[in-house]
C-alpha cells in the first residue's frame, strides 16, 4: 500500500508519522507538494481544496495523509495506525512563538509523548523527555506562567494552553 503525504517531508511531525507507517509494515511513501497539489489526481478529485484550505490554515505545518483514497490528518493517521488508546491533540500555537505546530499524545489523562514542529530542537526533545508520564492537568500547572523574552508566552505555555 502507498501513502501519500502532503507536507514537509524534513518536519517533526511527518518524520513521526513515517516511523509510525513503518512500523506497521507501510514502507511506500509518496510525498506530494502544497505548490502541486491541484494538479495531483487523487487529490485534486477527492476535495483538494478543503484540505489544501486547512493544510494553509495551519500555517502549512500539518501533515495529511491520504492512503487508499481517504484523507487523514495527523492525529487521525496516528490514532489509527498507532497505539490503540492513545489519543493525539494537535495545534498551532501563537505566532509568538518559534514553533508551529504542537502535538500531544495523551492515554488515560496521561502525556506518552510530546512534539513540537519548527522551533529550538533541544527544547522540544527536552518538553518531550521531561513530561512523559506526567499528567496533563500536572504539565498545565507546571507550564502555564513560563514565558519567553518579552514575548508574553512560550512553547512550553502555549503547550499549556492546548492541553
Amino acid at each position: 500500500m502507498a501513502v501519500e503525504i502532503l507536507g514537509n517531508k524534513e518536519g517533526r511531525l511527518e518524520q513521526r508519522l513515517v516511523e509510525q507507517l513503518n512500523e506497521v509494515g507501510i514502507k511506500e511513501i509518496v510525498w506530494v507538494s502544497p505548490e502541486t497539489l491541484e494538479v495531483h489526481d487523487g487529490w485534486r478529485e477527492d476535495g483538494s481544496a478543503v484540505w489544501r484550505m486547512q493544510y494553509e490554515f495551519y500555517g502549512q505545518i500539518l501533515p495529511i495523509c491520504c492512503i487508499n483514497s481517504y484523507f487523514y490528518s495527523f492525529a487521525q493517521t496516528m490514532e489509527k495506525y498507532g497505539s490503540k488508546n492513545v489519543k493525539w491533540k494537535v495545534w498551532a500555537p501563537s505566532p509568538s512563538v518559534c514553533s508551529k505546530a504542537i502535538a500531544v499524545a495523551i492515554k488515560d489523562d496521561v502525556i506518552q509523548e510530546v512534539l513540537f514542529s519548527g522551533g529550538c530542537d533541544g527544547n522540544s526533545k527536552c518538553m518531550d523527555w521531561l513530561l512523559r508520564g506526567i499528567s496533563v492537568q500536572k504539565a498545565k500547572q507546571l507550564l502555564k506562567d513560563i514565558t519567553c523574552g518579552d514575548k508574553g508566552t512560550s512553547c512550553g505555555r502555549e503547550l499549556a494552553r492546548g492541553l
